[in-house]
């Protein structure tokens, strides 16, 4: 269960973090309610391919989404420089950044 704190053995807290792979500006309403009501504290959203333009043309959805969820949002630097865009909102990664965010996640999930 992302968001949710454990206390391992040796009495240290572990926050359980799930990254979510966003590739679409739009999703059908059902889906786009399913994946927004999934994420939880901890959790971080990755906006990719034409998901990245979210940033640009959902910018206040999204922000409000980020506060309502105490989740952090990236995108990925090469999909900036595709479409010519620097947004406000979010973390450029890098490929390399990319792949350590995604193995740093307890679990990956694309919508």
């Amino acid at each position: 269960m992302a968001g949710a704190v454990f206390t391992i053995p040796t009495g240290f807290p572990v926050l359980i973090m799930r990254l979510h792979q966003i590739n679409q500006l739009d999703y059908p309403v059902t889906l786009e309610k399913t994946w927004q009501n999934s994420l939880q504290t901890g959790d971080h959203i990755l906006l990719i391919e034409d998901g990245f333009l979210r940033i640009i043309q959902q910018t206040t959805a999204m922000q409000t989404l980020l506060e309502k969820t105490g989740t952090e949002l990236y995108y990925l630097q090469s999909d900036a420089q595709a479409y010519g865009l620097t947004p406000k909102l979010g973390i450029a990664l890098s490929d390399d950044e990319w792949v350590d965010l995604t193995f740093a996640a307890d679990a990956n999930i694309s919508w």
